[in-house]
């Protein structure tokens, strides 16, 4: 039988490490952290990257927290909030996002389930991507 990613709960909160924390194995459908690889000598003339991608490992899927932020605003921020977030430089957003947020109820609103739903679409896409057998539970 061929082996099924579970997209759970805890692989789902992976998706959002920082880039290049967890890696993905073809061979056990593990996500595994880049803390566990510590251990294992990695040939100098080859890069982290390319040491964890010759084991069999690809970079897991992440979400950025600017990445959530603008597409929440684009899927339910007025046309006037869009354009002034859009002009906001990208190391002010999650600031200037969090303003608005608090200070406009109705973005308030909905923002978990969009949260949640967001991660499972990107998971999803990922495993979609990458040809993975998976589920979501």
């Amino acid at each position: 039988m061929d082996e099924i990613f579970l997209l759970d709960k805890e692989n789902l909160q992976k998706g959002w490490g920082a880039e290049g924390q967890y890696w993905f194995s073809y061979r056990s459908f593990v996500v595994r952290d880049i803390t566990h690889f510590a251990d294992i000598d990695r040939p100098e003339n080859m890069s982290e990257s390319e040491f964890l991608l010759s084991l069999g490992y690809i970079p897991y899927f992440r979400v950025s927290r600017i990445e959530l932020a603008k597409a929440y605003i684009n899927a339910v921020g007025s046309r006037k909030l869009k354009e002034k977030l859009a002009a906001v430089p990208d190391e002010d957003y999650i600031e200037t996002f969090w303003k608005y947020f608090n200070a406009y109820k109705h973005l308030s609103e909905g923002f978990e389930e969009f949260q949640n739903n967001y991660l499972i679409k990107k998971g999803i896409d990922w495993c979609e991507d990458n040809a993975i057998n998976f589920r979501v539970v």
